[in-house]
């Protein structure tokens, strides 16, 4: 019997899933826009305020594409197959439920208010569903189909990703983190 996830497993699964979907469309991006012209820019000034806003909806897009397919192939996402949840259907595992049910996901996700009381309203249900769980007709169980190691290295391939995105364009970026390192030199040239 199944039971359904808590809601601190649902939260940590979706943090997860964050890191991972944006590692990968970090990947993308930088398969993508390498070999353009706006690596030569990226090296020696900032990014400017509309290369940020296609980063970002670059960024949204894919989280929204990878969250559809791998919840309509494999009824689970990264995060929460490493966590060994996984998503029932109660109206079957369609295309459309899919859809609906990422797009109110991710809306609830980046719009802080509707996130928080979409947290809120899991935790009163006795169901454990939020309100894209609501709409869709679906609830988060605590148990997979899936080997739970995929979920782990898919996590952690997807986080890899991000960190070296992060740490090749940190300046172009604009992420300039003070650790007030003393510089050790070994070879003053």
């Amino acid at each position: 019997m199944n039971t359904n996830a808590s809601m601190f497993n649902r939260f940590v699964a979706v943090i997860l899933d964050l890191l991972t979907f944006l590692g990968y469309a970090a990947g993308f991006m930088m398969l993508t826009f390498t070999a353009s012209s706006i690596d030569a820019e990226l090296q020696f000034e900032k990014v400017s305020k509309s290369e940020l806003i296609r980063t970002g909806v670059i960024l949204v897009v894919i989280y929204f594409i990878l969250d559809v397919l791998l919840t309509r192939i494999f009824a689970t996402t990264p995060g929460k197959l490493s966590l060994n949840c996984d998503v029932d259907f109660h109206m079957g595992n369609t295309m459309l439920y899919n859809i609906i049910r990422s797009f109110v996901k991710i809306v609830c996700l980046f719009t802080v208010v509707l996130g928080f009381f979409s947290y809120i309203s899991g935790t009163t249900s006795p169901d454990s569903q939020t309100f894209h769980d609501k709409i869709a007709k679906t609830n988060v169980t605590d148990s997979t189909r899936m080997p739970r190691v995929l979920g782990v290295l898919i996590v952690m391939v997807g986080i890899g990703i991000l960190i070296y995105f992060i740490v090749t364009y940190h300046d172009s970026l604009g992420i300039n983190p003070s650790l007030n390192l003393p510089n050790y030199k070994i070879f003053d040239i």
